[in-house]
């Protein structure tokens, strides 16, 4: 898709942007959206792929004060390293071999108004350095030129990765995550409002020109699925359904197949994470719900299964109840002199 430049806000019937859901989930991401709209500080939106994380920045741009000024939008992941310098911070005539012109350069063609950095963790480490001092600084310096440029742009970045964890990596500037994260926002997955699913689903068939529709066992079979690549995935689930189908009325037989056939198989992560939750537990039951000993037999510190045992959601059964594999946790399966709360582990009645 080609960048583009908004001059002016849409009406909402005509907006390509449109956010879709009335669930309490999408309601909590709209209103934090308004809320730091009207701030020019920087935000970061974080979110799995898919869920809609350029329509927020849409959302953020109407919103703001700046929604009559350009909104330049880039895909740090879609650019050759060798040119996203050139595209970001633009060059004059003459610069390196193919330089034929003058260019801008996307910051300068944003200048009053709003720039949207997509995949942010794919910037480059030496582009991430002239990022930085283009916001501190809030001046451009054009490749081949000794005059720097005046900007004032309001920053919104977004990426699918966990960019804390790229900091730690050593992949990402921790000064430049701190820059663009003043405020933060984020997108959750499909999976977390589901019941958003079926005003999805009427969206895109009334949108997709087929003239189809899915009755209402296929949309329940639809909310069965988890949806690992979110609303994109459902959407183009729907349009290869829609175009694919000969009934004008779709029902959840024609959707039993493909579904399936996505449920054979769990996410990596996912699996990893039920494999690990399984053999801990099968460890804490050998072992009378003891978490020293538990966390000795896996050779882990106490500490790291404490944390696993609350990420995994794993039930500790309380002294004399019943684990969840039917024996009964003693008591004594605390260490000596230590004092079990409810914030270290979470109780099932």
């Amino acid at each position: 898709m080609k960048n583009k430049v908004i001059k002016h806000i849409q009406p909402i019937e005509n907006d390509n942007y449109e956010i879709i859901g009335s669930s309490k989930v999408i309601a909590n991401c709209k209103n934090n959206a308004s809320r730091i709209a009207k701030s020019d500080a920087p935000v970061l939106i974080t979110g799995e792929s898919g869920t809609g994380k350029e329509l927020f920045a849409h959302f953020l741009f109407r919103e703001s004060k700046r929604n009559k000024k350009p909104f330049i939008q880039i895909n740090c992941a879609a650019l050759p390293e060798s040119m996203i310098e050139a595209e970001l911070f633009g060059h004059v005539k003459g610069a390196f071999t193919d330089a034929v012109s003058d260019r801008k350069g996307k910051f300068i063609a944003a200048d009053s108004g709003t720039i949207f950095l997509d995949e942010i963790c794919e910037l480059p480490f030496h582009t991430q350095s002239r990022l930085l001092r283009v916001i501190e600084r809030s001046l451009v310096d054009r490749l081949g030129s000794d005059t720097p440029y005046e900007i004032d742009v309001r920053i919104i970045s977004a990426t699918n990765k966990n960019i804390a964890e790229e900091v730690k990596m050593g992949n990402f500037r921790k000064d430049l995550y701190y820059r663009l994260n003043v405020l933060s926002l984020h997108i959750p997955p499909l999976r977390e409002h589901k019941d958003d699913i079926p005003e999805l689903v009427k969206y895109f068939t009334e949108n997709s020109g087929e003239n189809k529709i899915l009755d209402k066992d296929a949309i329940k079979k639809l909310l069965l699925y988890d949806w690992p690549g979110n609303v994109r995935e459902l959407r183009n689930f729907l349009k290869r359904l829609l175009i694919t189908s000969n009934r004008q009325i779709i029902d959840e037989s024609s959707i039993d197949i493909e579904i399936n056939e996505k449920n054979s198989f769990l996410p990596l992560k996912k699996a990893i994470n039920k494999f690990k939750k399984k053999y801990i537990m099968d460890i804490l039951s050998a072992n009378n719900w003891n978490q020293s000993k538990t966390s000795a037999v896996l050779d882990i510190q106490r500490t790291y299964l404490s944390r696993l045992i609350k990420e995994l959601e794993i039930s500790v059964a309380p002294s004399g109840s019943i684990a969840p594999n039917g024996s009964v946790a003693p008591s004594g399966s605390e260490e000596p002199g230590s004092k079990t709360t409810l914030g270290d582990v979470k109780f099932k009645e």
